[in-house]
């Protein structure tokens, strides 16, 4: 095995320290590079909401006549929407508004039984029972408590013995894209705010918007119990709404 001098020994650990010690700095100040260029950011998500009324109404109502003469069933309906247009006309709804659909006939027919003389049954017999007429009536106005008043008030008509079914009325906005429009910056200032507040909190600076993305939009009865649901809702049940939309976004961190 070689000897090596104590003055040899002393040199390689010199050179080893100096190596060591280069190689300390060098990582350093990579180190303090890379964290310095990494940037960092927070994602944030805004929300909006905003109750708004109904500006259209669509009602819809049914009444019928059975006779085992088709043209008498006929007649019968007849005499029975000229009852329910003047009802209509009378309660302040124009006569635009409203319009009567095609007739649908049917033929009805009983099942009678016939029995032994123990009480089994042994036969059915299906009889003709009349020809059934179908009608229905619709509305569509922007005068909506009116229409919501008078779909409850139309089973007056029995006492004109006119028996009509009275559907539950259907409310629609018609200026729905407006309101989305609205809604997504009042929820994106509402993202922004929340990001603002946190990073300025803390004592940084907010940098760009880097990504952002809106969620579907959720129109419920106001006060209801609807549900939101992955795919957005959509009530038409209730008169008042309320429309709720969320925005995604992540900002920068200065």
């Amino acid at each position: 095995m070689k000897n090596f001098s104590p003055q040899a020994l002393i040199g390689a650990a010199v050179i080893v320290a100096v190596a060591i010690f280069s190689l300390a700095i060098l990582l350093s100040a990579n180190g303090r590079y890379f964290f310095k260029n990494v940037k960092s950011d927070i994602s944030v998500t805004g929300s909006a909401s905003k109750d708004f009324a109904s500006d259209l109404v669509v009602w819809n109502g049914e009444f019928k006549k059975t006779h085992m003469d088709i043209k008498k069933a006929y007649a019968l309906m007849k005499e029975d929407k000229e009852v329910i247009r003047e009802f209509l006309i009378s309660k302040g709804i124009a006569a635009n508004e409203f319009s009567f659909m095609s007739i649908n006939i049917e033929k009805k027919y009983k099942t009678k039984n016939h029995f032994n003389s123990e009480g089994d049954l042994v036969d059915r017999e299906s009889i003709f029972d009349g020809f059934e007429l179908k009608q229905q009536v619709g509305v569509n106005s922007s005068n909506v408590n009116l229409i919501s008043r008078v779909s409850n008030e139309v089973t007056e008509l029995i006492e004109k013995d006119v028996y009509i079914r009275s559907f539950s009325p259907k409310y629609y906005y018609t200026r729905l894209g407006e309101l989305k429009i609205e809604m997504i910056q009042l929820a994106a200032e509402d993202g922004l705010m929340r990001a603002r507040t946190a990073v300025e909190g803390g004592d940084g600076g907010l940098g760009d918007l880097l990504e952002t993305s809106i969620g579907v939009f959720q129109i419920l009865g106001t006060n209801s119990n609807d549900s939101f649901s992955w795919g957005g809702t959509l009530n038409t049940d209730h008169m008042y709404k309320t429309a709720y939309v969320n925005v995604k976004q992540k900002y920068e961190i200065e």
